[in-house]
């Protein structure tokens, strides 16, 4: 294949889960190794890396986001600008939320504390909202999901590891006591 790109290399993610799933219905014997692999891909979680990611995801919204949900809308009516930064926000959580509750539900309790504790950090440091982001509509937003993500940690069983997490965000102590 010199010379040519690996047609493997330019698949996007659904292909790939296609070529997967085809590939271990032909191939039985595969099933066990790409298991192990698949618990390793959700065992290994790094509280930084989802924390930066957190953090980019809801510092990346732009302002003009606001255009296409604020305001009066058909069969809704009025919809402030906070609101529709909250909901725009939620949005862009709800993937980390979701990760944290497959982790969860397959028992892999390190993984979702890791995770947990990323979200929470990636949260913290949008405590303050900037300005030009969707954050500087909603001032509440990271305290208040951090809140929610802390009652859904205790309904889950996960633990988090409260000392640890009060040395890293001293202004959320009444939220993680």
């Amino acid at each position: 294949m010199s010379g040519k790109r690996s047609a493997l290399d330019t698949l996007s993610a659904a292909e790939k889960a296609t070529v997967l799933d085809e590939l271990l219905a032909a191939r039985p014997e595969l099933r066990e190794p790409a298991e192990a692999y698949a618990i390793q891909v959700l065992t290994d979680a790094d509280r930084s890396a989802v924390a930066d990611d957190v953090e980019g995801a809801l510092q990346g919204l732009d302002i003009e986001e606001l255009n296409t949900r604020a305001g009066h809308r058909p069969g809704r009516g009025y919809v402030h600008p906070a609101e529709a930064a909250g909901e725009t926000l939620d949005e862009a959580l709800q993937p980390f939320l979701d990760d944290l509750q497959r982790r969860a539900g397959l028992g892999m309790g390190s993984a979702a504390v890791e995770l947990a504790a990323g979200i929470l950090l990636g949260l913290y440091s949008c405590r303050h909202g900037n300005s030009e982001t969707l954050l500087e509509y909603a001032p509440d937003y990271a305290a208040e999901r951090a809140s929610d993500v802390v009652s859904d940690c205790a309904v889950l069983g996960i633990e988090l590891p409260p000392v640890e997490l009060l040395d890293i965000m001293p202004e959320w102590s009444a939220l993680l006591r």
